[in-house]
């Protein structure tokens, strides 16, 4: 074990942001703690909605079938995963607000205990179920003592905040699915295949995308995951949402950039946003196709009955 006095002395040397957080969680054994949430998020490319077939032989929706969470056993809460880093008398968590039972809504699933039906509702492709983006300079915890300062000082990114609450669901954890005519659940396949390339394509450019954070490459970035995110908003009301959201999120962020290691906070905010995006595109992509395979089966059935 690392003698306290070594840990001291490092601590006070620490005059990066990225140095202290690193402290924090060998000080406070945030590493372990974290892990006891371990999040069993629905595979997005993998899942099922049932059909059942109607006394004319068409595909209709069957009746949706709740499947417990597997991360929070169907009770729409776990313990919280972000101030499990912080020190006990820390007085502030975005996520758990440090109450004594440190309990919060399951992201996995939203807070509601199951998988939501797919034709109605998604993860929020802003926060992923969390309802909140987490402050990269702060790690949640809203506070910084940096380098020999004995007085916590509230973060000049979130102030005080700890993070942000999500404008794409409004701290709802889960939003609407694509928005078709007539509806997703009833487009015929055209329509359908027409809003699946524009997210193809945006996942295809999520793919490629891979934030530096630098200095000079920071703008440069978010223009082009901007850009990437309004391709895909006419077919995703979410995402159209997540656009200003994501600029104000590193608008935010850049008020850090005097600490070092501030390249490494912009890179991984521009990270939270891809990774989010790609998993909430995927499962729209997954249920889109689910649907054109019903619509397809119908229109061929209605075609072949309309020629007898």
């Amino acid at each position: 074990m690392v003698p306290a006095e070594k840990l001291v002395a490092q601590f006070r040397k620490c005059l990066s942001i990225h140095c202290l957080v690193s402290l924090c969680l060998v000080l406070f054994g945030g590493t372990a703690a974290r892990a006891q949430v371990e999040w069993k998020w629905f595979h997005p490319e993998k899942f099922e909605r049932a059909t059942k077939t109607d006394d004319k032989g068409m595909e209709q929706w069957a009746e949706h079938a709740k499947v417990e969470c597997a991360t929070c056993s169907g009770t729409g809460k776990t313990k919280c995963a972000t101030c499990e880093r912080f020190a006990e008398d820390a007085t502030h968590c975005i996520e758990c607000k440090r109450t004594k039972e440190r309990e919060v809504p399951c992201r996995a699933c939203g807070g509601t205990g199951s998988f939501p039906d797919p034709l109605e509702k998604v993860l929020c492709p802003g926060c992923r179920g969390a309802g909140f983006l987490l402050c990269q300079i702060c790690a949640g915890g809203g506070r910084l003592r940096i380098g020999e300062a004995k007085q916590w000082t509230a973060c000049p990114a979130c102030r005080g905040e700890g993070g942000y609450k999500c404008a794409g669901c409004g701290g709802d954890r889960l939003v609407e699915v694509a928005s078709l005519k007539p509806s997703l659940k009833e487009a015929n396949a055209a329509t359908l295949g027409k809003a699946i390339t524009p997210t193809e394509q945006a996942l295809k450019e999520l793919d490629a995308f891979a934030p530096t954070g630098g200095d000079v490459m920071v703008r440069k970035e978010v223009k082009a995951l901007v850009k990437i995110l309004e391709g895909a908003q006419g077919v995703h009301p979410a995402i159209k949402r997540l656009v200003k959201q994501f600029e104000d999120y590193m608008s935010k962020t850049y008020a850090g950039q005097q600490f070092q290691g501030h390249d490494e906070k912009y890179a991984e905010a521009m990270k939270l946003v891809k990774e989010n995006t790609t998993w909430y595109l995927k499962y729209q992509k997954r249920m889109m196709e689910l649907c054109k395979k019903r619509a397809e089966a119908n229109e061929k059935l209605a075609a072949a009955n309309k020629g007898k």
